[in-house]
């Protein structure tokens, strides 16, 4: 009995030991994903000036707060999950960073979204902006992440039974629901306005004339941004509804939720939220023409590296293959006599 007793504790200690190593390389991996490729767009940014506008300096405002999801939260998240931490400083400290940074990726979402609908639904007030009107809606958006945020500590403080009752209903509201409804109707407005425009343009002006023709591209080319936007949107909706959806029912009814039978999907349920971080800038590389072609340029240096090192290691290891499969002629005597003797 005292045998099998300890193998059983032995098999569930290696079973535990490999799910936990899995779960850090996929989390190092999705690290490696969010920060290089956020990264990249804040360089791609800071390196070609074609972009940037108005849109691009809220997409690298959105790249900075993915990057911090994943230099912050999500290492945070990492070491909690390991150490099993439920409570205390470290605890309060992730959750409200957590909530932070995905308050204002989801709000950087949501100004794009409206910056966009202004640009080709109301053109002359849109040439209105400037960069100082850019400037302060994304310092709004950063107070305003920061200051629902900051909320967070002072629930564990309370003497309220259950403040969260209000509080996460409040952040399901601000933070999935009306910009989920806000950017959707939006989006489509988008697409509504650009097809009624491209349907006005006479057909025979479109053919003569080059200035309808330069109308008709920036048209389409609205039209495409409003896509990327869509489809960026679509990942944030997937990405964010199993958390959201678990979270509240797990304040107003804590038996629907079983924590404890339920711990891998939750794990998968952050984790998904995580990935949203990461797809982001990858939807921008293979949507837009713009920001793939400064990618391209930006992972020169490193292709011509690879590329000369390829050269210069190629050379030695073909002339080491043909060292060993090429023999002399004085070889195949020696052969010849070894194999008389035998």
């Amino acid at each position: 009995m005292e045998k099998d007793t300890k193998e059983t504790e032995l098999s569930q200690t290696v079973e535990i030991s490999t799910s936990t190593a899995i779960q850090i390389a996929l989390c190092v991996a999705l690290m490696f994903v969010i920060i290089t490729g956020n990264s990249f767009v804040v360089a791609a940014y800071f390196s070609n000036y074609r972009i940037r506008t108005g849109t691009y300096t809220f997409l690298v405002s959105l790249a900075i707060s993915d990057l911090l999801v994943g230099c912050v939260s999500l290492p945070l998240w990492m070491y909690i999950i390991l150490q099993n931490i439920q409570r205390g400083t470290l605890n309060t400290i992730f959750l409200s960073f957590d909530i932070f940074s995905a308050l204002a990726s989801i709000f950087h979402l949501t100004t794009v979204s409206l910056e966009r609908w202004l640009s080709i639904s109301r053109p002359f007030f849109y040439e209105t902006l400037s960069t100082l009107h850019y400037s302060l809606i994304i310092c709004g958006v950063w107070i305003s992440a920061f200051a629902i945020a900051a909320v967070r500590p002072a629930l564990d403080n309370t003497a309220s039974s259950n403040p969260h009752r209000i509080y996460t209903p409040f952040l399901l509201l601000v933070g999935y629901v009306g910009p989920g409804i806000l950017i959707c109707i939006v989006n489509y407005s988008i697409f509504k306005v650009a097809r009624k425009l491209i349907a006005n343009l006479p057909n025979c002006t479109l053919q003569d004339s080059e200035e309808s023709t330069q109308i008709r591209t920036n048209i389409n080319k609205q039209r495409r941004i409003a896509l990327t936007l869509a489809f960026v949107t679509a990942m944030f909706l997937v990405s964010w509804l199993s958390f959201f959806t678990i979270s509240t029912i797990a304040v107003f009814c804590t038996y629907c939720v079983p924590f404890e039978k339920m711990t891998n999907f939750l794990i998968f349920a952050k984790w998904l939220q995580y990935c949203n971080s990461g797809m982001n800038p990858m939807v921008y590389a293979f949507r837009d023409a713009e920001m793939r072609k400064t990618f391209v340029r930006l992972l020169g240096p490193c292709r011509r590296v690879l590329e000369s090192r390829g050269r210069r290691i190629a050379p030695a290891i073909i002339a080491s293959l043909t060292e060993g499969s090429v023999a002399s002629p004085g070889d195949h005597e020696k052969t010849r006599k070894q194999e008389s003797q035998l």
